[in-house]
């Protein structure tokens, strides 16, 4: 986090604790954990599936500031989890902060990884600061998906009633860690739509600026990116849609990222775009209403026409073709990275995914899903068949560029994983927790947790 993200954070929130009403809360989470994965050695690289399931498992303690004034929030959260070499290297069966084989304590140091300020009303939604986002109806989105642990963003949604319609505008900017690159990279994103009880659809561009910082032609609100042209911009269009029928919900996305016309010679970008659709249908019933994981109850998650509560059931397909994503340059790439600050790997590692899709170019996947809610209970089931080509975002992106860009290409991995997750509350502060993910690969390989949620909240203003 930037100091000057910080100098923001304590301007906003000074005069919110003296005026406003102020939560100090401590979550604790003691968890079991049990897998078949190997140990890796101090070399090891690890990537955006490890993320996940370190990420998987909660921290064993947490603790931080709630306050609210009015219709503005700020929330801060410093958690105390397990080291991420050590997670990585050792084998403690839990999510105690122990270091490999042996009980000393060894802290991940790269918090907090919640902090936000947000003003929220019926027509205005502004939010500033660091956790997670996403967009539409399906598990993942080719443009926002909340599979990453988080994003440092901007996020500002206006929406206003017509007489049969809801109209809103949505715009928001996610700043990538410059350390990392060496130079500035940015996202931004715009979005235009309408909806009724029935059907919404959606239009939006997504201008990713790297090497150099945005300028107004960048933040302009009301610009087309496409229409620009300038450089060190890699600029895609999304169009989304929602209808339903009773208790049934078809939606889909396409978001298009180059089109080489028939004109244009053989070293021109190559066309690619991704694409998913899917269908859902519905029980209804009540959401549930007890605690959660943190980054997912203080998720930004776009407004849909899929109702939360009761059961659900769904089936998705989403197609990246070869080139999705990519550029002849690591920093003008469709990604987001991490570094961590570690104690028992070689180096400290750097860890990429990707702002929509998670499997990226040249992958296709089935989704079959079950969620059910009522207040006290919430389970999920997901299904997923993937396939993956041989070309991935580290593949070569310079002419000539291969004809066959739909994909994926040959030789193709496949793989099946079933992930399922439950929470049952007990109590208004307190819940059970347990998750597993089954993956068939190469090998069999899984992982369990179960756990723990318990809130303790001291709340008054001072």
């Amino acid at each position: 986090m930037t100091k000057s993200y910080l100098l923001l954070t304590i301007l906003i929130m000074i005069p919110l604790i003296c005026i406003g009403g102020t939560g100090f809360f401590v979550v604790v989470s003691p968890a079991l954990s049990l897998d078949n994965i190997p140990l890796f050695p101090d070399s090891y690289k690890p990537d955006l599936e490890d993320l996940c399931r370190y990420f998987d498992l909660p921290p064993v303690f947490s603790g931080g500031l709630n306050i609210e004034f009015g219709k503005s929030t700020a929330y801060i959260s410093m958690d105390l989890r397990q080291e991420f070499s050590s997670f990585l290297t050792g084998n403690h069966f839990s999510n105690l902060p122990l270091s490999p084989g042996s009980i000393v304590p060894a802290v991940d140091m790269n918090f907090p990884r919640i902090g936000y300020y947000q003003w929220l009303d019926e027509n205005f939604h502004l939010s500033i600061g660091r956790r997670k986002l996403s967009l539409g109806p399906a598990v993942y989105s080719f443009v926002l998906s909340d599979v990453l642990p988080y994003f440092d963003n901007l996020w500002v949604r206006l929406s206003a009633e017509g007489k049969a319609w809801e109209y809103f505008y949505n715009f928001f900017a996610i700043s990538a860690d410059r350390t990392i690159y060496g130079a500035p990279k940015t996202l931004l994103g715009h979005r235009f739509g309408f909806m009724n009880e029935n059907l919404k659809v959606t239009f939006g561009e997504e201008n990713l600026v790297y090497g150099v910082y945005p300028d107004l032609q960048d933040l302009g609100p009301f610009l087309i990116y496409h229409h620009t042209y300038q450089d060190r911009s890699n600029v895609t269009a999304t169009l989304a849609a929602e209808v339903k029928f009773g208790e049934s919900l078809i939606y889909g996305e396409f978001t298009l990222d180059d089109f080489r016309l028939a004109s244009e010679g053989p070293n021109s970008n190559p066309t690619a775009f991704g694409w998913l659709a899917g269908i859902s249908y519905s029980i209804p019933g009540e959401a549930y209403t007890g605690p959660d994981m943190a980054d997912r109850k203080h998720a930004i998650r776009d407004e849909t026409l899929a109702a939360p509560g009761g059961m659900k059931l769904f089936y998705e397909h989403y197609h990246a073709t070869t080139y999705l994503y990519n550029r002849g340059e690591d920093i003008g790439k469709f990604t987001y990275a991490y570094r961590f600050n570690v104690l028992w790997l070689d180096s400290w590692p750097i860890v990429s995914g990707f702002f929509g899709f998670p499997y990226g170019p040249d992958s296709v996947v089935d989704l079959i899903g079950v969620k059910y809610e009522r207040p006290e209970l919430s389970l999920t089931g997901l299904l997923e068949y993937v396939r993956t080509g041989s070309i991935d975002i580290n593949s070569t992106y310079f002419p000539p560029f291969d004809t066959d860009w739909y994909g994926p290409k040959e030789p193709i991995k496949r793989s099946v994983s079933l992930f399922l997750k439950g929470l049952l509350a007990i109590g208004n502060d307190a819940a059970i927790f347990a998750s597993a993910k089954l993956m068939f690969k190469e090998r069999f390989y899984f992982y369990m947790n179960l756990g723990f949620i318990k809130t303790f909240t001291i709340l008054g203003g001072l």
